[in-house]
């Protein structure tokens, strides 16, 4: 009877390993982190527009850009899109003093690491391109740039 019990523990385990695999990443737009949410100098929640400029010109070349972002403490979470070149991601960084860093996440991308500058009503982040893990090699989705939104 042990040996039963030991076969089914081990059908279940494989099964609930199984199923935790295949689901984990699934349909994600966020991005996670460790929780700062102490004091920022500055708050930058509420409607954002301006430009994107790509990284790879020939690609996407320019575009307008618009971002949402909501804060608690140094913690800012919203979302960034341009009209061109596809983005639209979860956008997540922490601000200290006039700094931010983060990174915005597309469904099914990697990267996206971002650092910007808060200076008055203009806001400045450089974002890093977005890929694709493939089995044969990365795809980029978007390439990266600088987006100036102001308020």
């Amino acid at each position: 009877m042990a040996r039963k019990e030991r076969l089914l523990s081990l059908v279940v385990a494989v099964f609930a390993a199984l199923v935790l695999t295949a689901t984990g990443c699934n349909g994600s737009s966020t991005v996670t982190g460790p929780s700062t949410r102490g004091t920022a100098s500055v708050n930058i929640a509420g409607s954002w527009s301006g430009g994107f400029q790509s990284d790879s010109v020939g690609t996407c070349g320019s575009s307008t850009a618009s971002a949402v972002f909501q804060q608690v403490g140094a913690e800012v979470t919203g979302n960034l899109q341009t009209s061109e070149c596809g983005v639209h991601g979860a956008f997540k960084a922490t601000i200290s003093g006039n700094s931010l860093t983060g990174a915005v996440a597309m469904e099914g991308c990697v990267g996206g690491k971002l650092s910007g500058t808060i200076n008055g009503h203009t806001l400045t982040i450089a974002v890093a391109d977005l890929t694709k893990p493939l089995v044969t090699a990365d795809r980029d989705i978007m390439p990266g740039g600088v987006v100036t939104l102001t308020r």
